[in-house]
């Protein structure tokens, strides 16, 4: 399957996801609906940042700006996402933070799926869309770990405004960034 098909079906799940939690009035419901959208919002994001974004950000035109916007969007979505695993749905906080989470999510998908997207179709021929897709089924099943370097890693952290970032060793931005 190539990228942009498994991106976009990975944020027509997600989509899909929400809306089942808002629908239902079972608290054990909606924590375990929670539960697999987290799970797949992690991993998600991850070869997102592993795979597509470096390319976004080193070979599309204006993309650094899309790549800056992008891991803002991953920052906010990953402190929504910690805040409700401290949570359950019968805490008095819980709605309000599963929205700002379905919001971003929904609002980061649509951006991606109407602006960086047509880029990537564009700027990759079908055959390399395709190997990407391949990279990023093989990255999520754990049979390739891409490591981003130290610098890559910084990039990240400065687009996502990580406080502390420059004095991080290796590891540091990686666990900040939510890759490990």
């Amino acid at each position: 399957m190539d990228a942009v098909t498994l991106l976009t079906t990975q944020h027509q799940k997600a989509e899909a996801l929400f809306e089942k939690i808002e629908a239902s009035t079972d608290p054990a419901e909606k924590q375990r609906l929670l539960d697999q959208v987290i799970t797949e919002l992690k991993a998600h994001t991850k070869i997102e940042e592993e795979v597509l974004y470096p390319i976004v950000r080193g070979d599309m035109k204006k993309g650094t700006k899309l790549f800056e916007e992008a891991m803002q969007e991953h920052q906010e979505a990953k402190k929504a996402i910690k805040e409700l695993e401290s949570m359950t749905p019968q805490d008095a906080e819980w709605q309000a933070h599963f929205e700002i989470l379905m919001h971003g999510v929904l609002h980061h998908a649509k951006e991606e799926e109407t602006e960086m997207f047509p880029k990537l179709e564009e700027m990759l021929s079908p055959e390399r869309l395709d190997a990407l897709g391949e990279q990023m089924e093989a990255n999520q099943r754990g049979e390739l770990v891409i490591d981003l370097s130290k610098d890559e890693l910084l990039e990240q952290a400065k687009a996502s405004d990580i406080e502390g970032r420059s004095s991080m060793d290796k590891a540091e931005l990686e666990e900040a960034l939510g890759h490990r």
